[in-house]
């Protein structure tokens, strides 16, 4: 990990996003209902602190929001373990 990663901080509530996970070019995009917005911001606005080193893009697209969560290299792993764990 990254030497300037933060420790993570706690969930005040679970996001689940993994079915609708898939992996992109140097990250992943997650596709949710748009009513979880609020949640995936919060999400997002946690990680960043604890791992600024990752780039979160939030796109709504009717129904729906995609979040695209873009790392270097040497962030991949934790990236890859924090969406896809077990994989």
């Amino acid at each position: 990990m990254p030497e300037h990663a933060a420790p993570r901080p706690k969930a005040t509530a679970p996001v689940r996003l993994r079915p609708a996970g898939e992996r992109i070019q140097d990250g992943v995009r997650v596709t949710v209902p748009a009513g979880r917005a609020t949640d995936i911001m919060n999400l997002a606005a946690a990680e960043q602190r604890c791992c600024p080193f990752y780039d979160f893009r939030l796109h709504l697209d009717g129904p729906l929001l995609h979040l695209e969560v873009h790392a270097p290299a040497e962030g991949a792993g934790p990236l890859t373990e924090l969406f896809f764990p077990g994989d």
